[in-house]
């Protein structure tokens, strides 16, 4: 699963690599310790109502799917992820999978494992690119209208909607399956392109495209670190949470 992330990476950087515009108010600051439910980073393709374009854009959304039914925002507090093996089928997500797809760029995420070397507390690991470099996760999005008037980063500029988002996830194979048996769909920056493509508008095809692991990024890309308890508590934050935990011999 992805249940807390870190993006601390300048923004200009990741919008060239995308050619993306920033459609964010650009007070959503470097975050070490990313919560569901909190503002996340977004890229999406959409086309243009009036110039009939292709823009893709880095949007701000609130981290758990809000599909058109949900009654209120508490919905997306179980919505941060989603299964890829189910999405086609799911209520809650195969509305945005032929049409609002999307990517939720990071620079790692953690997972805990219980009681490894004997120890009763949870260890958790930061699993980030061994070579600095960002990861592409596989997304979905909603425009969601709900009750009343939206404010805040996530909200459209007239405050009728409110963008969410979900992390599309996998079952764990290799080294990642000792940490959990879940993880994130982390896509190859070559395949970015063709999953928010716009003209793949058809959600048994996009089901089809985000199944085939020629998409995914080299496990053997990834490392894997022990890092300290502190990252439990999310009011924690600062780069000292992705530091290697020290250990008394």
């Amino acid at each position: 699963m992805c249940g807390r992330f870190a993006f601390y990476q300048e923004i200009d950087p990741l919008l060239d690599d995308l050619d993306a515009v920033d459609l964010t108010d650009g007070e959503l600051r470097r975050r070490w310790n990313v919560p569901p439910t909190a503002p996340i980073h977004v890229v999406t393709e959409s086309v243009d109502k009036e110039s009939g374009e292709v823009v893709r854009a880095l949007r701000v959304a609130r981290w758990g799917l809000l599909p058109p039914f949900a009654k209120d925002e508490a919905f997306s507090s179980r919505t941060f992820n989603a299964r890829r093996e189910t999405i086609e089928e799911k209520p809650s997500f195969r509305g945005s999978l032929g049409r609002y797809r999307a990517i939720v760029p990071m620079d790692g995420y953690y997972e805990w494992v219980r009681g490894e070397g004997g120890r009763s507390r949870k260890q958790p690991y930061f699993i980030t690119p061994q070579d600095g470099s960002r990861l592409y996760m596989a997304a979905l999005v909603s425009w969601w209208k709900g009750p009343g008037h939206h404010e805040g980063p996530a909200a459209s500029e007239d405050g009728t909607f409110l963008l969410s988002a979900t992390i599309i996830t996998r079952e764990a194979t290799g080294e990642l399956a000792r940490i959990h048996d879940r993880t994130p769909v982390m896509l190859r920056r070559d395949a970015v392109d063709a999953w928010l493509d716009t003209s793949m508008d058809d959600r048994h095809d996009a089901a089809a495209w985000i199944r085939d692991d020629a998409h995914l990024l080299d496990d053997a890309t990834l490392e894997l670190r022990e890092v300290g308890p502190a990252v439990g508590k999310v009011g924690n934050d600062g780069p000292e949470l992705i530091e290697p935990e020290e250990r008394l011999l």
